[in-house]
C-alpha cells in the first residue's frame, strides 16, 4: 500500500510504504444516509418488477377489450384461411422446455376509401387457437382500420381480455411474497439509519416499474412477438363497380 504524504497534488517521490494502516485510513464508511439509499436502490429495483409486469398485463387486457368492442369505424373484422400450422419447442439450459405455436394465414383487408389489400402473415396464437384454427382451417381476424398489420386473431383477444393464466397468478404471487420482503427490509434499513432517503428511493421505484411496464415492456413484447413471423401486405385490383364508375365519370 501507499500512502500520499504530499502536501500538494500527487507526488510520488513522497509516496509512503505502509501496511494495513491504509486501508483503515482510505477506506471510508459510508454515511448512514448514503447506506440507507444503496438499501433503498437495491431492494426498490427487485420490488418494481411486481408494478411492471401487473401494469404491462393490464395493458395488455385492456387493448385486447378495446379492440373487441370498438365500432366497425374503427375495427374491422376478417376470417383468415389458415394455409399452415407448426410448433416449436425450445429448451433452456435447466432442461425446461416452451412452445410456440405458429399459423399461417391469408385474408382480404379493406380500407376506409374501398380499396382492398391481400394479407399473408405467420403469427404466433395461444394453444387453444392454434388447435382450433388447425381443426376448422378459418381463424377470424380483427385489424384497426387502415392498419391490417396489427391484425390480432379474435380468438387470442377474448382470451386476454376474460382471464389471466394460472401460471402469471403464481408468478405474480411468488415475486408479490419476495416485493414484502424487501419492503421490511427496506424499513428495517430506515428504523436503523435513521435516514429516509432510502425509503424514499423505494417509494419512487414503485410507480417508475409501473410506467415502464406500461410504455416500454409491452411495446417491445409486442414488437418481438411480430418479429417472430412475418407479414406480407399486396393491393389487390380495383372492384370492378369501382372501375366501371370511374371509365363512365371519364366518358363523360
Amino acid at each position: 500500500g501507499c500512502a500520499d504524504r504530499s502536501p500538494g497534488d500527487y507526488d510520488a517521490a513522497r509516496c509512503e510504504a505502509c501496511g494495513s494502516e491504509c486501508s483503515e485510513e482510505d477506506d471510508m464508511p459510508m454515511g448512514p444516509c448514503e447506506e440507507s439509499a444503496s438499501i433503498g436502490l437495491g431492494t426498490g429495483i427487485f420490488a418494481c418488477v411486481v408494478p411492471l409486469i401487473f401494469a404491462c398485463c393490464w395493458k395488455r387486457r385492456r387493448k385486447a377489450r378495446q379492440m373487441l368492442v370498438a365500432s366497425p369505424s374503427e375495427v374491422q373484422r376478417a376470417m383468415a384461411v389458415v394455409k399452415k400450422n407448426w410448433s416449436q419447442t425450445s429448451t433452456n439450459a435447466e432442461g425446461a422446455g416452451s412452445t410456440s405455436y405458429f399459423l399461417q394465414v391469408e385474408f382480404q383487408a379493406k380500407h376506409s376509401d374501398g380499396s382492398a389489400y391481400a394479407v399473408v402473415a405467420e403469427i404466433v396464437v395461444f394453444s387453444d387457437t392454434y388447435t382450433k384454427a388447425s381443426d376448422t382451417k378459418q381463424l377470424e381476424v380483427l385489424y384497426p382500420m387502415n392498419h391490417e398489420r396489427d391484425f390480432r386473431a379474435v380468438q387470442d383477444l377474448e382470451t386476454e381480455a376474460s382471464r389471466t393464466s394460472t401460471g402469471q397468478k403464481v408468478g405474480l404471487g411468488i415475486i408479490a411474497c419476495f416485493g414484502v420482503i424487501a419492503l421490511v427490509v427496506c424499513i428495517a434499513a430506515m428504523m436503523g439509519t435513521e435516514c429516509y432517503w432510502g425509503f424514499a428511493l423505494f417509494v419512487l421505484m414503485l410507480p417508475g416499474g409501473a410506467l415502464l411496464g406500461y410504455f416500454v415492456i409491452d411495446p417491445v413484447l409486442n414488437a418481438m412477438k411480430k418479429h417472430m413471423g412475418q407479414i406480407t401486405v399486396t393491393p389487390c385490383a380495383a372492384p370492378v363497380a369501382a372501375t366501371l364508375g370511374s371509365a363512365a365519370a371519364a366518358s363523360a
